[in-house]
């Protein structure tokens, strides 16, 4: 929920909504895709991810780039500005966080970090794309 919301703070700040901020999102964290990857991504149709990637390239947060070794091939890639604004939004928590860490010992860190290493794994074996998802 808290999750959420500091999407929705990030989105309203970028002037984006609660969709196409998934689709950003999904862009920072896996990098550029095409956009019937990034359709999977969401679970929307090709036709809704295009919507969603002319809104995305009208406000000035993403680009369609050609791939040099395949010209047919179109990727979805975050404008660097608009990534800085995102992560210039998140700075505060990060910057919390950070204090929060710092006031771990040595012990308590550990255990947290093989705690999270493993969520990690978990969620990663989850979310990895099927082999037949070649990236951009």
């Amino acid at each position: 929920m808290l999750t959420r919301q500091i999407g929705r703070k990030i989105g309203e700040s970028l002037g984006v909504n609660v969709t196409d901020m998934a689709a950003l999102e999904q862009l920072l964290n896996n990098g550029p895709m095409t956009p019937g990857q990034l359709a999977g991504h969401l679970k929307v149709t090709t036709a809704a991810a295009t919507q969603i990637v002319d809104r995305l390239e009208r406000a000035g947060h993403v680009a369609r780039e050609r791939r040099a070794h395949d010209r047919r091939k179109v990727c979805i890639v975050p404008v660097e500005a608009s990534v800085e604004r995102a992560f210039a939004q998140l700075a505060p928590m990060l910057d919390g966080l950070d204090g929060v860490i710092a006031g771990l010992s040595p012990d308590e860190r550990q255990v947290i970090e093989r705690f999270l290493d493993q969520v990690a794994d978990v969620y990663g074996a989850i979310a990895t794309p099927s082999s037949s998802e070649t990236p951009c």
